[in-house]
């Protein structure tokens, strides 16, 4: 064969290479997903520009490796600056009525972007927000802060921004700690789950606002750390267990107290010492309504950050929590080790637990 036909086999053989990865990648979109609120939503090619509205999507968004995509940012969406070093500087689009679907239209179109995503609430004020920008941004609905639907909402988001080996990684690690966890506390009898009221006050040390085991969530989480809730059948507004009646909270057995609620200046990456957490903890234990509580009188009080809870560090949270609830079953876990791991492998952040930042006390 002469130097010219091989040539022009070689160059046929690019060419036939070239052309079947561009025709694989490309068949990658469109992607057909189904969303938290059962929506079937089509993306139909990569996304580069991306909106979030909704409490602790930050974290999810660093986690896959494309918090440089998000140019948006609406409700709740404030994450430690210390995290997310530049966050001041993406614009907001919120309005000053609290909620992830109270948008400002005009700004929000103004970013043009290709997805808004959100949190799952109410389908009324989804849908009222859905149908003003869905000529124009596509919306995707996410249910992924509860350990039940952690690993479907991360899968969803593997598919459509193309993220499958990040997501992996963290549901494996997600993984591994929820099932170390449970393996130890699933076989414990009733008389050995600890009882604990949480007390979801905001900086508030006189008033009981408690999470009842109807708000979403609490059921499983109670299952895996073998704690029993308190105010599990409380009633309340909605979801949440409304506030309790100091002279029925003081009636009932509470072996530990977990105090977690948005107190500025105490909690987060930026805070240098424990002094004002340290305090708020004091003066919760001095009220008369927790005073002669076991949890009191063993010192079993404990303050949480709470983004923890609803956020990718949920088995962080359930680190700690189980630590504080079982410390015989648990001598091995190190709750801040797995923190410091979380914060350096996943939020790839240079924070020093051991120097700086306040996120549960005492350790």
């Amino acid at each position: 064969m002469s130097l010219r036909a091989l040539s022009f086999v070689f160059l046929a053989i690019l060419l036939f290479s070239g052309g079947y990865c561009a025709s694989a990648f490309a068949q990658h979109y469109p992607v057909t997903i189904t969303d938290a609120m059962g929506r079937t939503v089509t993306i139909d090619r990569p996304v580069k520009r991306i909106a979030l509205s909704g409490s602790c999507l930050d974290e999810a968004f660093m986690i896959i490796g494309v918090w440089d995509k998000v140019v948006g940012r609406g409700y709740d969406m404030y994450p430690d600056k210390k995290l997310y070093p530049g966050i001041e500087n993406i614009p907001i689009f919120a309005t000053d009525t609290p909620g992830p679907y109270n948008v400002n239209y005009e700004k929000l179109l103004a970013l043009d972007v290709d997805l808004l995503f959100t949190i799952k609430i109410d389908p009324t004020g989804f849908e009222e927000m859905n149908n003003r920008i869905k000529s124009r941004i596509k919306v995707v609905a996410l249910d992924m802060f509860l350990p039940e639907t952690v690993k479907s909402n991360f899968e969803l988001l593997a598919e459509v921004l193309d993220a499958e080996p990040e997501v992996k990684e963290y549901l494996d690690w997600y993984d591994n700690i929820v099932r170390s966890i449970t393996a130890r506390t699933s076989g414990l009898p009733q008389e050995k789950r600890k009882r604990f009221f949480l007390n979801w006050s905001f900086g508030q040390k006189g008033s009981f606002p408690t999470l009842s085991d109807k708000f979403p969530g609490m059921s499983a989480t109670n299952h895996i750390l073998g704690g029993i809730n308190v105010a599990a059948d409380l009633k309340g507004k909605g979801m949440n267990g409304a506030v309790v009646d100091p002279e029925w909270l003081m009636q009932q057995q509470i072996d530990i107290i977990i105090c977690q609620g948005r107190l500025p200046g105490a909690y987060g990456a930026a805070v240098e010492d424990s002094t004002k957490i340290a305090s708020h903890r004091e003066a919760i234990m001095a009220l008369p309504v927790f005073a002669s509580s076991e949890a009191v009188r063993k010192d079993n009080v404990y303050m949480m950050y709470p983004r923890l809870m609803f956020s990718p560090g949920l088995p962080l949270y359930l680190a700690y929590l189980a630590k504080w609830f079982h410390p015989a079953l648990f001598p091995d876990l190190d709750p801040q080790s797995l923190h410091q791991e979380y914060l350096t492998r996943f939020l790839h952040s240079d924070l020093n637990l051991s120097r700086q930042g306040v996120f549960v006390y005492p350790q």
